[in-house]
């Protein structure tokens, strides 16, 4: 009984720690035809992260259905909108190169790398106690479904890095800052 609750507190203090950078940032619309970005939309029932890319077509990157943070204030439609606004925020700021596992405060996360068997350097977000956390990478991504089990092709370690950079589609040998994006007048 005190290890759950202990295990709950360290949960909910890790949240809130890590969704301090994310909490003072804008929120983010879904982008205009002419734009690309990360959103959260919950118009099909279970919050879905988006990507639209800079063709105009959107993606699914991570459907949102574990209520296991709800009980500390983290429901699904929750922890779609502040990952998708961290993405963006990583992506905007040309931190998005590299998707892996590692450990923040003591717990597993999916985490961000600007190289493959780089550190873990920006939390997308934490793991449930006791979840795998590279079966968990390979599966999080909802347009990597066809590729589930499969290793990443940047996997030089025990460690999987998935280069995320031609999804985004998106220059990658450009360090320009990118466009800005527009301002939500609702969340989606």
């Amino acid at each position: 009984m005190i290890e759950q609750q202990l295990t709950k507190v360290l949960a909910t203090t890790a949240i809130a720690l890590c969704t301090l950078t994310v909490a003072c940032e804008a929120s983010y619309a879904r982008p205009t035809v002419k734009e690309s970005g990360f959103w959260c939309s919950t118009s099909t029932g279970a919050p879905v992260t988006l990507y639209q890319n800079p063709q105009g077509a959107v993606e699914p990157w991570i459907e949102w259905t574990s209520d296991y943070f709800s009980g500390s204030g983290y429901d699904p439609a929750t922890r779609c909108q502040l990952v998708s606004q961290r993405l963006e925020s990583y992506r905007r700021n040309r931190m998005l190169k590299y998707i892996t596992v590692g450990q923040m405060n003591g717990q597993n996360v999916i985490c961000t790398a600007n190289q493959v068997n780089g550190i873990c350097q920006n939390l997308i977000y934490t793991l449930r106690p006791g979840q795998d956390p590279i079966g968990s990478l390979y599966n999080l991504l909802a347009w990597r479904q066809g590729q589930v089990g499969m290793p990443s092709t940047e996997e030089s370690s025990q460690i999987p890095y998935i280069d995320v950079r031609a999804k985004l589609g998106e220059n990658i040998t450009d360090e320009a800052e990118l466009p800005p994006f527009s301002q939500p007048s609702e969340m989606p």
